[in-house]
């Protein structure tokens, strides 16, 4: 789904925390007016406030019965994908791309030959703003490539994403503007005017710079380049492994019969996408490439214990080529935190994060299981009571076991509390926007979304 102020605020952060961009949702100002200023009365504001939540979680919830949805697509002129102008076609996305990086050089010029006392304290802002020229079609592109159904788009997408993410990996590694960075930090004269969020934009560039191994020996730092290419190559081999579909020969032989428990349109889908045959003995079976979509309702529905098994097996059988990629990527990431002087990858990463360590993070983990088990160990001891008391004493359970008996539950003595799916889209993301409310003072609205504006008409608009 697509959230306008969501977007503005993606950066990828290849260059460190951007602070000159803030959440770009509208500020909703009820509750911080201005004395004497307000012109509903809290009746009013509150009944406002209500058929707003309702719209907004009706959006997602209700898309047939609201009018802040699909009938703006592909209507009027097209004002460009994210009512950006530059994104009217794939052609402009492409032109776009170029001019960012010819604008990004530019600024990369002046951040080096930046020599009066002016020039320099305005260093940190001109690489904030060379991130943000950047971003702000980076972002874009990745977004595209990800979910537009158009593959010229796709392509266009593709083609700028990757030329820009080389640039700026070359930006992560030049020496003079890491240089120039020091410099400016260094003078005292220049760093004590710095403001909070000035300082702290410059010391997230600095680690960044870092992070990228610039302060090493030259054939130290040709290693940790090559590394960083080797890591975004396994990590685009292993999401590509996860969105193929299972190997053709990967089958499981399913008794028609037991298919029957299903809704009729699951098992007509498997009917007609997969072959059938008789065996030996006359019972008819179908030879079933297990996906996502067949899994769910034969582990949820069918009664046999051992054709759940066999597609559970199938099912979740991992890809060997996937297996040695995601190996691969791991042990290239703790190379790459060594040649930085950290402990793991995952100290290199959560270093500037609010978690700041693995083991905070862990503790983190651990203390919802703790809050979580005495619920969990409820639901589970239902389960085992339910399959003992049908399955004549059997109480183990097993991994393809957990949705039949969840779901025969739930027809018996109704839904289990804890693993209930009890939040909707809409509700999740009223409750989004009550957070950001209550900590930001800014909320989300459903609006309208302009001709070209998105790219699907099940997309809904955010603002």
């Amino acid at each position: 789904m697509y959230a306008r102020a969501l977007l503005q605020t993606a950066c990828l952060r290849r260059m460190g925390a951007r602070t000159s961009r803030h959440f770009a949702a509208r500020p909703v100002l009820s509750g911080m007016r201005q004395r004497g200023l307000q012109t509903q009365s809290p009746l009013d504001a509150c009944q406002a406030t209500k058929e707003e939540d309702v719209s907004l979680r009706d959006i997602f919830d209700l898309p047939t019965q609201t009018t802040l949805g699909s009938r703006w697509f592909h209507q009027g002129q097209p004002t460009g994908l994210l009512m950006e102008s530059r994104f009217v076609s794939p052609k402009l996305l492409c032109k776009s791309g170029k001019e960012a990086v010819a604008e990004a050089e530019a600024l990369v010029q002046k951040v080096l030959n930046a020599e009066t006392a002016e020039e320099r304290r305005m260093v940190i802002k001109c690489l904030d703003q060379l991130s943000d020229s950047l971003c702000r079609v980076m972002d874009v592109a990745e977004l595209v490539r990800q979910v537009h159904p158009d593959s010229s788009w796709q392509n266009a997408a593709d083609e700028v994403y990757s030329g820009m993410f080389s640039y700026m990996n070359k930006l992560n590694t030049h020496v003079g503007l890491y240089r120039k960075l020091v410099e400016v930090m260094d003078d005292h004269e220049i760093s004590r005017t710095f403001s909070p969020v000035e300082r702290e934009v410059a010391m997230s560039f600095r680690r960044d710079f870092e992070r990228s191994g610039i302060h090493l020996p030259k054939d130290a730092h040709a290693q940790f380049v090559d590394l960083s290419s080797n890591i975004q190559e396994s990590s685009r081999g292993f999401l590509k492994s996860q969105s193929l579909p299972p190997p053709s020969n990967r089958t499981v032989s399913v008794p028609v019969d037991h298919l029957r428990a299903l809704p009729s349109q699951v098992t007509m889908h498997i009917l007609q996408s997969s072959s059938t045959r008789k065996r030996a003995d006359g019972t008819a079976v179908v030879d079933l490439v297990p996906d996502d979509y067949a899994a769910h309702y034969i582990l949820r529905d069918c009664a046999d214990d051992s054709t759940r098994e066999a597609v559970y097996r199938a099912w979740q059988y991992g890809s060997t080529t996937a297996v040695d990629t995601l190996e691969t990527l791991l042990e290239q990431r703790r190379a790459l935190s060594h040649r930085v002087g950290f402990e793991s990858f995952g100290h290199m990463a959560l270093e500037d994060k609010m978690a700041k360590s693995p083991s905070h993070v862990d503790e983190f983990l651990r203390g919802l299981a703790t809050q979580a088990q005495p619920r969990w160990n409820s639901a589970i001891n239902a389960l085992y009571q339910i399959k003992a008391k049908t399955r004549q004493g059997q109480q183990q359970m097993f991994p393809w076991d957990r949705d039949f008996w969840m779901s025969k539950q739930q027809m018996d003595k109704g839904a289990l509390p804890s693993l209930h799916p009890y939040f909707s889209l809409g509700r999740v993301v009223l409750g989004l926007s009550r957070v950001f409310k209550n900590l930001y003072g800014v909320e989300l609205r459903a609006a309208s979304p302009q001709p070209g504006e998105i790219w699907h008409p099940e997309v809904r608009k955010l603002e």
